[in-house]
């Protein structure tokens, strides 16, 4: 990877990051307008990232290139999650916070910020196998992290049921359907369709990065430094399991670098954004989640770049 490329693509997202920050802490923004903001990224502008991305020729040997990236994030996401659950104990999170722990460490935020930094980084093809390897994670942050989250629950305490329907049926899985339809088909979309799709696919990378400098505006910092947990969750989550994946996958014979770059851009991605949300709903630990994802957040913007040395 050129690393010009690498550091100037990275650092024109995270300008993006700053203006998104500053125009909260400015008052030129409410901070409360993030919320909108991420449903119009989660539910319009995402999918038609999505869609776009997969209205390309057919070529066979890029469906090879996407069973490595389903078949990597369908095992080395639960092996983070195994891992997680030993170095909690290790690092001896106390109980009430250690589902959380364990959930902010093993997933990462692949739609908020790594689709639109594959894209930046490894254009439509990485971003497509990013969408690829989104499949089994999708499936396993709702399941297994929402299961992690419980863990926080007093015992006996009642938790929400998992709705699958929407783990299943979400916007970005939809959108990826039809996508893959027209991919295999080959169907051509009319200009009048496809075009207002490819203006809104454009509006996803800025959007994404805008809502993470307004979600970052609303972390306090004295509150975070105090907090040890949360350090020993970013150490995790940003360097640890990006370079075990790292050794995962230089070991496999015959993996193709774009598949390599692409996963492990991703898996460097700070802490899901949306565990705060399942901490919400199961009753885990939200102060925790919260001031996770924004260590993590802020620490990424070194870390993405030394991880990225390896490739």
């Amino acid at each position: 990877m050129d690393m010009a490329v690498l550091f100037s693509s990275l650092m024109g997202l995270f300008l993006l990051i700053g203006v998104g920050f500053f125009a909260v802490r400015a008052g030129l923004l409410p901070a409360e307008a993030s919320k909108p903001l991420s449903t119009l990224l989660m539910k319009i502008t995402l999918p038609a990232t999505v869609l776009t991305s997969l209205l390309q020729p057919f070529d066979p040997s890029f469906l090879v290139l996407g069973g490595w990236m389903f078949a990597l994030g369908a095992v080395l996401v639960p092996l983070f999650a195994l891992l997680s659950l030993v170095l909690s104990k290790v690092f001896r999170v106390p109980e009430g916070r250690r589902g959380m722990w364990c959930c902010t460490t093993t997933f990462f935020n692949n739609g908020f910020m790594g689709f639109p930094i594959a894209l930046a980084l490894f254009g439509e093809e990485g971003l497509t196998l990013t969408v690829i390897m989104s499949v089994p994670f999708t499936l396993l942050a709702y399941s297994v992290g929402a299961k992690m989250v419980c863990m926080d629950l007093p015992k006996g305490g009642a938790s929400a049921p998992i709705s699958w329907k929407k783990v299943i049926f979400s916007a970005v899985n939809l959108s990826m359907a039809i996508g893959l339809l027209l991919y295999f088909t080959q169907i051509q979309l009319p200009d009048a369709i496809e075009t207002p799709l490819v203006y809104l696919s454009n509006v996803t990378t800025p959007l994404s990065m805008l809502i993470t400098g307004m979600n970052l505006s609303q972390g306090r910092v004295t509150d975070i430094l105090k907090d040890r947990d949360v350090f020993a969750s970013a150490g995790v989550r940003l360097l640890l399991f990006p370079l075990l994946a790292w050794g995962v996958m230089r070991s496999l014979p015959g993996i193709h670098p774009l598949v390599l770059g692409a996963a492990l851009i991703n898996m460097s991605m700070p802490s899901l954004a949306a565990a705060a949300m399942l901490g919400e709903q199961y009753g885990g630990c939200t102060q925790l989640a919260a001031r996770a994802i924004f260590l993590s957040s802020l620490l990424c913007l070194g870390t993405i770049p030394l991880i990225a040395l390896l490739l």
